[in-house]
């Protein structure tokens, strides 16, 4: 096995200095870092994680709470766990997960949290450790998704097939989320100058089929939902009342983490990239844990067309 003296007499410098390459990188000129980096992986020598940790007193474990209700969520949290594993792995951190409110600090260097909502904020701010959210909230480094730019591109996506009426079925929650997806819509056709038509809806497909089905949709009707089960709600609906889809009946999702994949026709929907989002929200915290400040990151989606939409007419 490679100790670090091995890596210090081919280097030519001192073990103290292969240290400090190691874990105090800033008391190293750039030349002395690249010289003994370049040892490093040619010996292979793979660093004590023990002994890391106590040379920068840190536990290079991140925790990573899920506040969501896994019942009204796609388990979009399996992807993004697993992108973040992997990206902490490279930093060379280890995860666990919880599925509490529990931000009990031993043993971690910070958490990465998901679900969070208004009441948890306060808290989140209170800690003596980096955090950085999936969502969206003043004064708390977070990720998030840009999530009035996706359903703008919804809305567009139907307006650009030539669907007369677009309805926008809503989540019965105000969140930030939920609010800025609405807008995204609103935005979209006032810019066009048409009519919006919004209902707000818990997020059950069942919920969204049975309300439909009391709307009586028409033929040349789209739909922006603002999640894919609201989406796989309105397909059904439409199915059901003898519209074809996507000829009278164009329908938009958001999401596109697994529940568009579960429609008897795939929806089209906005495509959330948990692996970009997973990334940044791993670079964030690291820039924390290193003392720097950080800004907020807002990913843009992308619209992942499915059997749901219509070609474009306009």
């Amino acid at each position: 096995m490679v100790s670090l003296l091995d890596v210090a007499r081919a280097a030519h410098v001192s073990k103290m200095t292969v240290s400090r390459v190691l874990n105090h990188p800033d008391q190293v000129s750039p030349e002395i870092i690249a010289d003994v980096q370049q040892v490093i992986a040619e010996l292979g020598y793979v660093q004590n994680r023990a002994g890391r940790a106590l040379a920068n007193n840190r536990h290079y474990n991140i925790a990573f709470i899920l506040l969501d209700d896994i019942n009204e969520i796609e388990p979009y949290y399996a992807h993004l766990l697993m992108h973040l594993t992997d990206e902490l792995r490279h930093a060379g951190y280890t995860l666990e997960m919880r599925h509490d409110r529990n931000f009990d600090l031993t043993n971690v260097d910070g958490f990465l949290v998901s679900g969070a909502r208004g009441s948890d904020f306060e808290l989140l701010q209170s800690l003596t450790v980096p955090v950085v959210i999936y969502g969206t909230e003043p004064g708390i480094p977070s990720v998030d998704i840009d999530n009035k730019a996706g359903t703008q591109l919804a809305t567009n996506a139907l307006l650009d097939a030539g669907y007369a009426r677009l309805i926008y079925l809503g989540i019965d929650m105000s969140e930030p989320f939920a609010i800025n997806r609405e807008v995204g819509y609103r935005d979209a056709m006032l810019t066009v100058g048409r009519t919006t038509e919004i209902y707000h809806l818990p997020n059950d497909e069942h919920v969204a089929q049975a309300f439909l089905a009391d709307l009586n949709l028409c033929g040349n009707t789209g739909i922006v939902a603002a999640t894919d089960r609201l989406g796989l709600g309105a397909l059904r609906a439409g199915r059901s009342q003898g519209l074809t889809v996507p000829t009278d009946l164009g329908i938009v999702g958001f999401d596109g983490i697994y529940i568009h994949q579960l429609a008897e026709l795939p929806l089209t929907t906005i495509q959330q990239p948990l692996a970009t989002i997973a990334q940044h929200m791993v670079a964030l915290l690291m820039k924390q844990l290193a003392g720097e400040t950080v800004t907020s990151v807002y990913v843009v989606p992308e619209l992942l067309h499915g059997a749901t939409t219509a070609q474009k007419s306009r």
